[in-house]
């Protein structure tokens, strides 16, 4: 079977699982989309997301129209079942507390290939109010790529799935994305760290500026 046959079959089966685990997600746990019309489609497209739940990876494979790619923590590869899981869903490991230099490649590369890449800039997970400041390892990533950037917020997902829990619970569930952010300015600057921590900061701005006014 050709290497363009294989991957027409997987975008169906991708389109079939992810219509039916989103309708269980409408079911299950109530779930709210709110603009989802603001990811680009056929372009680099990076969707930074704020972070309170082992489950987030999942919950926003179901919430983005189309398949992502997922840089996730190394720790969440070590259960064979979640493992399993959020592999399906094209996620790949980054070591944190260093400069993974492979992982920042991966997604690079992933980008290069107009695929969209799902991020967590805070590097760790929230309380489900605050949002921690982005990571500079975010800022260099989105220089590098020059792709389109697009805040998005996850309300609920730390009460579904709470830190340290062994089981999930229901709980209504709410995702906001914003619209993408202008961020040409930063690319006409120099290749640098204090580069990186300025758009970091500006990664920080949005979230938090999302994260107002909505309540779960």
């Amino acid at each position: 079977m050709a290497k363009n046959d294989i991957a027409r079959i997987r975008q169906v089966l991708y389109a079939i699982l992810h219509f039916f685990v989103r309708l269980c997600f409408r079911v299950l746990f109530r779930m709210r989309i709110v603009g989802e019309e603001y990811i680009p489609r056929n372009e680099p497209v990076i969707i930074v997301a704020n972070h309170t739940s082992n489950i987030d990876p999942v919950v926003m494979g179901v919430a983005a129209p189309q398949e992502l790619n997922y840089m996730a923590k190394e720790e969440l590869f070590r259960n064979t079942i979640f493992r399993w899981l959020i592999v399906a869903f094209r996620a790949f490991p980054v070591h944190r507390g260093t400069v993974d230099r492979k992982a920042i490649s991966k997604a690079l590369e992933i980008l290069s290939r107009c695929q969209p890449l799902l991020f967590f800039p805070e590097g760790t997970r929230g309380d489900g109010k605050n949002i921690r400041d982005a990571k500079p390892g975010t800022g260099l990533i989105i220089y590098k790529a020059r792709a389109k950037v697009v805040p998005a917020l996850i309300k609920g997902a730390e009460k579904i799935m709470p830190r340290n829990a062994k089981f999930i619970r229901f709980h209504k569930l709410e995702v906001y994305f914003g619209k993408p952010l202008d961020l040409e300015k930063f690319y006409e600057m120099a290749d640098c760290r204090g580069t990186y921590e300025l758009i970091a900061t500006e990664i920080t701005r949005s979230l938090r500026k999302l994260n107002e006014n909505k309540t779960c």
